[in-house]
C-alpha cells in the first residue's frame, strides 16, 4: 500500500459537514426534554429551543423558563425530575 499525503486546505470542512446532523440530534433532545418536562403549567415543556452554538457543529438546548434548573435538579423541598438529563440519555442509548 502505498503512502498517502493529504493536505488541510479547509480546516472548518469537517465541521461544517456534520453541523446538519448535530443540528437534528439537538433537535431529538429538546423534544424529549419537552415530553419529559411537567407540565402543570405547560411553560416548560413548551420552552425547549435548541440554538447555534458559537463554533461550527455546535448546537445549543436551551430554555428561559428561570426555574428549569429547580426542575432540572431539585431543591431541598422538591425532588429533581432531570427532563433534560432524561432527554440525554434517551437520545444517546438510540
Amino acid at each position: 500500500m502505498a503512502d498517502a499525503e493529504f493536505v488541510v486546505t479547509d480546516p472548518g470542512a469537517p465541521r461544517r459537514c456534520v453541523q446538519e446532523d448535530i443540528a437534528g440530534i439537538a433537535s431529538q433532545v429538546a423534544a424529549a426534554a419537552s415530553a419529559n418536562s411537567p407540565r402543570l403549567t405547560g411553560r416548560l415543556a413548551a420552552s425547549w429551543r435548541v440554538v447555534p452554538g458559537r463554533d461550527p457543529a455546535t448546537s445549543l438546548v436551551t430554555t428561559d423558563v428561570p426555574y428549569a434548573r429547580f426542575v432540572e435538579y431539585g431543591t431541598r423541598h422538591r425532588r429533581a425530575d432531570a427532563p433534560l438529563g432524561k432527554a440525554l440519555a434517551a437520545v444517546r442509548s438510540r
